[in-house]
């Protein structure tokens, strides 16, 4: 697993060793770590770099970056446009670790990489099931709104987490912003369950 926190002023707080941030332009970065991250699923959210709350609503979206060690990622006010000063965590959990699930699920529900025997289905518009071979009820789950490849999302959505239908499946929603009415719709993401 790797991991970087980045500041309000695009600084590198804390990270994985020999990690590196290079700012692209306004709310656009490349994350490279020291070594393969392409097979991975890349989770990111909007945090303080300390113990404080960040009061401007926002959002962080992830995708592939220009070579197989590098992070895409872009940070977006609420209505889609990049915007700075937006701290944001980001983990990047490989299949490879231990007691972990991941799937990086493209809008039709299918996976584009995961971990062995974990599947995902495209339940209805913006309700997908993410099926692995563990039971998770004891595990944290966690997802991002990101792509499967290096076009990261135009439009920012949330997503959700919700029971499954087995102990074995996780449900999650995604939808667009309230202010845009919160439907459901469907859109890529990345996801982790990380199990004790």
């Amino acid at each position: 697993m790797r991991y970087a926190v980045v500041g309000y002023t695009a600084n590198l707080v804390r990270a994985t060793p020999s990690t590196t941030l290079t700012r692209l332009g306004p709310g656009r970065y490349n994350l490279a770590f020291p070594s393969l991250v392409q097979p991975c699923a890349y989770l990111a959210t909007v945090g303080d770099p300390a113990n404080a709350l960040v009061f401007n609503p926002s959002g962080v979206y992830t995708g592939s970056g220009p070579n197989s060690n590098t992070v895409y990622i872009e940070t977006k006010n609420p209505g889609g446009g990049l915007s700075d000063s937006i701290p944001f965590h980001v983990a990047v959990v490989c299949s490879s670790n231990a007691n972990t699930n991941i799937a990086v699920v493209n809008t039709s529900g299918i996976p584009s990489r995961g971990s062995a025997l974990t599947s995902s289905f495209n339940a209805s518009t913006g309700e997908y099931r993410v099926v692995t071979r563990r039971t998770i009820s004891n595990c944290a789950t966690i997802a991002t709104r990101g792509s499967v490849n290096t076009a990261v999302p135009f439009e920012p959505a949330t997503v959700e987490l919700v029971r499954g239908p087995a102990g074995n499946t996780v449900g999650i929603q995604m939808r667009n912003l309230l202010f845009f009415g919160g439907n459901l719709l469907s859109r890529a993401f990345h996801t982790a369950m990380v199990c004790p």
